[in-house]
């Protein structure tokens, strides 16, 4: 019964625009990569956020280096995630496109298969009548 209801969704799969689209979306998955390693920009700093763990007793000065200061960390730590975000999103769109290939050499080598054992029934067949015939 589950081996029906995988075949039933996988048969509504136009995989015709799978298989298509596949290389294009491991490509722009590479391009995305690739842009978003070379990027090295600062980012914009929000001016309205405020830190409450540093003393009121420290000069302006001060307070705002300590706040530049966790506002590069937090941007390098953003940056970071954001790369092995993009790489993820590489690997898997390269995955993607292996498995899509795998599958269609499964689809075609099923194909050959049912058109094998059809040949093979039909001769079957074909032998048993002539043996009832004769």
């Amino acid at each position: 019964m589950l081996a029906r209801t995988i075949l039933k969704v996988a048969s509504q799969i136009p995989w015709d625009k799978v298989i298509e689209l596949a290389p294009s979306v491991a490509e722009r998955a590479g391009t995305l990569w690739k842009s978003i390693k070379s990027k090295n920009k600062p980012h914009p700093v929000d001016e309205s956020i405020a830190y409450s763990s540093y003393s009121a007793e420290l000069s302006e000065g001060d307070l705002l280096k300590a706040r530049l200061e966790r506002l590069e960390e937090r941007a390098g730590s953003l940056e970071e995630q954001l790369q092995a975000s993009a790489g993820l999103l590489k690997t898997l769109a390269e995955q993607n496109s292996s498995l899509v290939q795998r599958i269609e050499l499964h689809r075609i080598r099923l194909i050959r298969q049912s058109l094998l054992f059809a040949g093979v029934g039909t001769v079957l067949a074909g032998m048993i009548v002539y043996l009832f015939i004769r």
